[in-house]
């Protein structure tokens, strides 16, 4: 008697994990759907790059870079000041009598440290926000200990 009444068991629990299958995949489906449909309605308010590529580069700093034969060479002297701003940190490099003025992402050294800057190309007039600061010309760019 025990065979029969565990057997209406075995039946039923056959469709109910069939359905438990199909049902995981399809629910972690329509959660990637919703998350996919917030994110876009999210950056909806964005600027569109629909405008084309130079929209897309006006509104990127370093999208605005020139880079010319100048910018080749090294920029050799030392740390004269350095202003942390955020990701960024902007320094001062006196080399001889020419004081000029890089950025770089992460730290830079200390004042007084010789350095050695490769230049990924210069702005003009450049703003940083957050340092409420108009650089006259600033260069981008990897700084190195030059010891």
């Amino acid at each position: 008697m025990t065979l029969v009444s565990s057997a209406p068991l075995a039946r039923s629990s056959a469709p109910r994990s069939a359905f438990r299958r199909l049902v995981k995949p399809l629910l972690g489906l329509m959660v990637f759907a919703a998350l996919f449909l917030a994110l876009a309605w999210a950056l909806d308010d964005r600027p569109s790059t629909a405008a084309g590529p130079l929209a897309a580069v006006a509104a990127s700093p370093l999208g605005q870079l020139s880079r010319s034969a100048a910018d080749r060479a090294l920029l050799v002297g030392r740390v004269e000041e350095r202003l942390p701003a955020g990701s960024y940190t902007y320094f001062a490099v006196r080399a001889g009598e020419a004081l000029t003025w890089a950025v770089t992402v992460g730290d830079a050294p200390p004042p007084g440290t010789p350095v050695q800057v490769r230049s990924m190309g210069r702005r003009t007039n450049f703003h940083s926000s957050r340092l409420a600061r108009t650089f006259p010309e600033l260069v981008f760019g990897v700084v190195s200990r030059a010891d």
